[in-house]
């Protein structure tokens, strides 16, 4: 629907049959005032918006609308010459202008121009709208009530913001959600998760690199700076950043330039930068293996994931949640003592280890009521798996010592926030073998 707003009824008349004969549908009136009132009634594509009116003439009515007006199109209709009051009018919003008398072709290419921006701003509104829903956030608990605020005021921001949190609690859910509710959410979203990426491929990956600049480099290759131009670039488990790259990264954030690799030539990029850690980056600060400059520019607006036994009253909602998405909705619910005994766990494996147990209990259990019975066999059925696969003879002193290691474990997993590389410094234990032992016990 195309709005006409124009205090001369021979121009409301004459725009309304030109578009109309093209196959527009419009509506057509006298007044800013009135202008506001179709708004607030129904959906607009384009507004078609004359200047020179009496009560409230068009560059007020664009200020004072200018919220309500951020995707909707508007074309300003000026007198002929007028152009100081169309710039205007432009650095108000407005997209485009049309002088009087008005000649027919400009009118229908200039309302095309505008239309199919129209329909490309729809497209774009509908795919953010559609990736909210996917990254949405579940839970009604106090500890869900704060993230939620504190992420609404992150993506309206527009600062660098650090994720914290254990792992398995949605980090990177909280990352989505920022983005695709900032002002950047049609932009591109690049992940890099940060532990998976050689500390010798690092800064090629992030800063991209020229033909011939190393063995290998076969043609030149954009690095996630410039992948990440116009929208976010979140770093993931920033703690792990080589801290050879800590200090490039800094000066990229400083400054928003960097060089590819190979090259002198000094490149441009505008992103917002999002962060996620499991560690404790104060901690590494004063170890000295975290830069401190980058800790304070990346924590600008901090937001803490709460572990799931924080927000245990979440478990129900959650579970149906999960359930959808292995399309058993409606197909199980759960007994208000099997939900008790779920908020009795300690859930290390947080989140990530709930969505497991739902998963299960469609592989394993029939539909209907999933009672305390269910509960017990499912959750402790990994760690029943491994006893009886590998210690099928095991002793009492063997069941305690297994007891006390998944306890003692657990409480370090804990300490550390989930960081495996610090828990093994503690116990001067090989990282892969404790990784293993943490999941051969069912801790993560």
């Amino acid at each position: 629907m195309i709005l006409i707003v124009d205090d001369e009824p021979a121009i409301r008349s004459s725009l309304s049959c030109l578009l109309q004969d093209e196959g527009y549908q419009t509506i057509a009136v006298e007044s800013a005032f009135r202008a506001e009132e179709v708004l607030s009634a129904q959906p607009i594509s384009l507004i078609l918006l004359d200047i020179q009116m009496p009560g409230k003439d068009g560059l007020t009515f664009l200020d004072e609308n200018r919220r309500r007006l951020t995707d909707i199109p508007v074309i300003i209709i000026s007198g002929r010459g007028d152009i100081p009051t169309a710039v205007a009018a432009i650095k108000l919003g407005a997209g485009d202008y049309i002088e009087k008398p008005l000649a027919p072709e400009r009118v229908l290419l200039t309302v095309a121009q505008a239309m199919r921006l129209s329909r490309s701003r729809q497209t774009e509104q509908k795919l953010v709208g559609r990736l909210l829903d996917r990254y949405h956030i579940i839970g009604t608990s106090p500890a869900v009530g704060r993230m939620r605020d504190l992420i609404a005021r992150a993506a309206a921001a527009d600062v660098p913001v650090l994720i914290t949190g254990e792992n398995g609690t949605g980090k990177e859910l909280a990352a989505h959600q920022i983005h695709y509710l900032s002002r950047r959410g049609s932009e591109p979203l690049v992940t890099v998760n940060c532990p998976a990426i050689p500390e010798t491929l690092f800064e090629a990956e992030l800063f991209g690199h020229v033909r011939g600049a190393f063995t290998g480099a076969l043609r030149e290759r954009a690095g996630r700076f410039e992948k990440a131009s116009g929208g976010t670039l979140f770093l993931d488990e920033i703690g792990d950043l080589p801290p050879g790259t800590q200090g490039k990264l800094l000066r990229v954030l400083e400054t928003g330039q960097y060089e590819k690799i190979g090259s002198d030539t000094t490149q441009q990029s505008d992103f917002r930068l999002l962060a996620a850690t499991n560690r404790n980056l104060q901690e590494m600060v004063a170890q000295k293996t975290f830069r401190e400059d980058l800790y304070y520019s990346l924590n600008v607006l901090p937001i803490e994931v709460p572990p799931l036994r924080q927000r245990m009253e979440d478990i129900p909602a959650l579970l149906d949640f999960f359930w959808e998405e292995l399309d058993a909705s409606g197909r199980y619910t759960l007994s208000a003592p099997a939900a008790g005994i779920l908020a009795s766990y300690d859930w290390p494996g947080n989140i990530r280890q709930l969505k497991n147990v739902a998963a299960r209990i469609v592989f394993e259990c029939p539909p209907g009521e999933i009672g305390p019975a269910d509960i017990e066999r499912i959750y402790h059925q990994r760690e029943a798996v491994v006893a009886s696969s590998s210690n099928a003879g095991e002793t009492g002193l063997a069941a305690a010592v297994r007891q006390f290691e998944t306890g003692y474990l657990t409480r370090l997993y804990h300490k550390h926030n989930g960081n495996i590389a610090a828990m093994a410094r503690e116990l001067s234990m090989d990282r892969g073998n404790l990784s293993r032992k943490l999941k051969q016990l069912g801790i993560v």
